[in-house]
């Protein structure tokens, strides 16, 4: 015995492990990006602010100079203002010279670079910096620490000669920066196993309903239970669209496990009857010797029940793919009118001679059908009104599209009818009704060859005639008095 060797699936993390992992991945990466973004924003804000810092203030400290030319009348002045004697005249500064306005300190220059007033912490490293133009440059002293220095030079009359140097120190912004990166530094990993926290709980609660969809399809596996269907609540729409696919399969598995039952159970019943027939046929053969007549008759029974089994699978088999698979019979634009006088025809030259045919079809009617499931049906009705109906009798097949738009197909004979209790049970499956609408042979030993014209159905003849017309969205009627005769009716829905 060949033993198939099962293909091995590995096992992959679960969704809620992937997603958790993907959403803090990309949470590590946002934040990060969002620090060097906000480093590199913050840098260049507080560069700018220091700049109009240093410039305010210097410009501050140009009104804080007036030149008094020599031979002018001294104003009265604050004693606590400095008095610089020029060439010409004198300079008066006033005492907020000196202040520091955000780390601003400032100095007053010759342009020869000699310092006049003011305080510059910068005085000696930057003694080989000439003042060239009035501007704002970076300088770096010794220790590597960073300024912003900004020249101006005093162009208002007496003053042609002197600058003012203003300077500020980055270093304690820097200090401030790397204070508050510090800060975001403790912060961020807090903020960041939050967000995977979240990201977490977010995963397993978005993902709960799959968990109990499989709960509930592993349920069903094991319990062997398809009447369960799965219910998950609201939840969004894809889902819901996916909960509801796995009902279809469900109902699409339950029916095919009720029709592969139903066919078992259906085979082994219907199936009996032959095969008991077919064994005690050919028993009652080999018990003794026996005529050739007797031979003859065996095996014609035999021959007759083969078929009869033979049509009963064919019956079965396609009654079982029709109810399973409809959508293997599309329905499509169909000239009735065609296939009901063809099916008459062609049945009318097979059938005996002593039964006539009547027609009244109108010509031109189409409806939304199948032509391959509306031949079986008129077969099964026109066959079945041959099978039942009286020696010498008639048969008349009307084909009309009513006023409302609705087509109207019957088949009526004038045969032996059905009974008022079978009426009801005619479109089961198997049933076969009273002994007068079956065989009235039994086939078994020494009642051989005793077959009448009528021969027994497989008893699924009406019930895939019913089944074609709820494909075809119409139904079936029948009208029937006993050794009057029956009329079965189908109809069909408007298509236009």
């Amino acid at each position: 015995m060949n033993k198939q060797k099962l293909k091995t699936i590995p096992r992959r993390s679960s969704i809620t492990a992937r997603i958790t992992i993907l959403v803090s991945f990309e949470l590590i990466l946002i934040v990060l990006l969002t620090f060097l973004m906000f480093r590199f924003v913050s840098a260049s804000i507080l560069q700018r602010t220091v700049r109009g810092y240093l410039l305010g203030s210097v410009n501050a400290n140009i009104d804080k100079i007036r030149f008094i030319p020599e031979g002018a009348e001294q104003k009265s002045r604050d004693n606590d203002n400095t008095l610089l004697l020029m060439e010409e005249g004198s300079l008066e500064i006033d005492d907020d010279f000196l202040d520091e306005i955000y780390d601003v300190q400032s100095a007053l220059y010759r342009e020869d670079g000699t310092l006049l007033y003011g305080k510059n912490p910068l005085a000696r490293s930057m003694e080989s910096v000439s003042f060239t133009g009035s501007r704002i440059y970076r300088y770096r002293d010794a220790q590597g620490s960073q300024w912003f220095v900004y020249d101006r030079k005093l162009s208002s009359t007496g003053r042609e000669e002197l600058w003012i140097r203003g300077m500020v120190s980055l270093s304690s912004e820097e200090m401030q920066l790397r204070d508050i990166f510090r800060t975001a530094l403790f912060f961020i990993p807090v903020l960041i196993f939050l967000g995977i926290f979240f990201a977490w709980i977010t995963a397993v609660r978005a993902l709960s309903p799959l968990r109990k969809i499989r709960q509930t399809v592993a349920e069903i596996t094991q319990g062997r239970d398809l009447h369960r269907r799965i219910d998950i609540g609201e939840v969004d729409s894809e889902l819901y669209e996916l909960s509801e696919s796995f009902n279809s399969m469900l109902d699409r598995l339950e029916s095919s496990f009720e029709a592969e039952q139903q066919f078992t159970s259906d085979a082994s019943h219907e199936l009996r009857t032959p095969v008991t027939v077919i064994m005690a046929q050919a028993e009652m053969a080999l018990e003794k010797e026996r005529s050739q007549r007797e031979y003859v008759n065996a095996l014609a029974v035999i021959l007759r029940q083969g078929r009869r089994m033979n049509e009963l699978i064919a019956s079965m088999l396609d009654y079982t793919r029709m109810a399973l698979t409809p959508e293997n019979y599309p329905l499509k634009k169909t000239d009735l009118t065609e296939i009901v006088y063809d099916t008459a025809q062609d049945l009318s030259l097979t059938q005996s001679n002593s039964i006539t045919m009547t027609q009244d079809i109108e010509d031109e009617i189409f409806i939304s059908g199948n032509r391959l499931l509306l031949e079986r049906a008129l077969q099964n009705l026109i066959d079945n009104a041959y099978k039942y109906g009286r020696e010498n009798g008639n048969i008349h097949i009307e084909l009309k599209k009513l006023p409302d738009g609705t087509v109207r197909c019957s088949v009526t004979d004038d045969g032996i009818g059905i009974s008022a209790p079978d009426l009801e049970k005619i479109f089961d499956r198997f049933y076969q009704g009273d002994s007068s609408r079956s065989s009235s042979s039994h086939d078994l030993p020494g009642d051989a060859g005793q077959a009448g014209r009528r021969t027994a159905g497989v008893g699924l003849g009406l019930s895939m005639v019913s089944k074609i017309m709820e494909i075809h969205h119409g139904s079936v009627t029948v009208r029937s008095t006993p050794g009057e005769g029956s009329t079965f009716t189908l109809f069909f829905p408007n298509i236009t």
